[in-house]
């Protein structure tokens, strides 16, 4: 073969090697930060803060390609409960290797120091509805799981938050966030505690105070964990943004279906706020 020619294709592998992640330039090359919520009107509320650059559908839904806040970002919608979420995060974990992911939304407030509007962020997540039905009625177990780097087998309760991402949130207990306020009061955001979640609306004042004193568990909803357990597994750090739209059956004669439709867009919106101003700190 002629030198030339061989040069030819040398440089040709190179510049196609240079756009392939992991190898030439690694430095240059920087995944996305994937953002998933679970309802059509979350989702909306940050595509229109987005400048998208480009849209694709997977698992039949739409994503939002562009940048939010300064950052690269893949927005998409898990749907609601715990298996479309896990499924959605392992499908876009598969797709776009995020290098983190967030979970923006909605909850029912379990903790009484919880109010609607506040917004949450947990250091850790739970699944309240695994375990083992039996005489004695329901005990929580924890999840046996496997993480895709070891071959040893975990069992735990509780999956952490990524701790850099925690970190960087208590920096936001300072700032000065514009909320929308909840019959004249503003709401508050804590950083800090246990958020649990499970294939059920809880609408229940007996179970709002089992979840309470089984797990300490400030908020509820359908997702997070799943969520978080796909994080654990596939080791990629993970944390949530939680706004309580209602009580969880905790309100008296005030249904906590009755609070979600009255509070949703609100909760929503303080959610997203809140994300917005992590993503700016990180």
């Amino acid at each position: 073969m002629a030198k030339s020619v061989k040069i030819i294709i040398i440089v040709f592998l190179l510049g196609f090697a240079s756009l392939l992640p992991g190898c030439f330039g690694p430095e240059e090359i920087k995944a996305p930060y994937l953002i998933l919520y679970a309802f059509d009107a979350e989702g909306e509320l940050l595509a229109d803060k987005m400048t998208v650059e480009m849209t694709q559908k997977v698992l039949g839904r739409t994503v939002y390609i562009g940048q939010l806040s300064g950052k690269d970002i893949i927005l998409a919608e898990s749907g609601v409960g715990m298996t479309n979420a896990a499924l959605t995060a392992q499908k876009m974990i598969d797709l776009f290797s995020p290098r983190g992911v967030f979970f923006s939304g909605i909850a029912g407030a379990i903790d009484t120091s919880i109010n609607i509007g506040d917004i949450v962020i947990c250091n850790r997540w739970a699944t309240h509805d695994y375990g083992y039905n039996g005489s004695e009625g329901f005990q929580s177990n924890g999840i046996r799981y496997r993480k895709v780097s070891s071959d040893s087998s975990y069992k735990s309760m509780f999956f952490p938050v990524g701790s850099a991402f925690l970190e960087t949130s208590k920096k936001l207990k300072d700032y000065k966030f514009s909320f929308e306020k909840i019959a004249e009061r503003a709401p508050k955001l804590v950083v800090s505690g246990t958020g649990v979640s499970g294939n059920s609306f809880i609408d229940n004042y007996d179970k709002r105070i089992w979840l309470s004193k089984q797990f300490q568990a400030l908020i509820v909803d359908m997702e997070t964990a799943a969520v978080a357990q796909v994080c654990t597994i596939n080791e990629v750090p993970f944390i949530g943004f939680r706004s309580a739209s209602d009580l969880a059956g905790g309100s008296g004669s005030s249904t906590a279906s009755v609070e979600i439709d009255q509070f949703f867009k609100v909760a929503a919106v303080n959610s997203s706020e809140v994300l917005m101003k992590f993503i700016e700190e990180l």
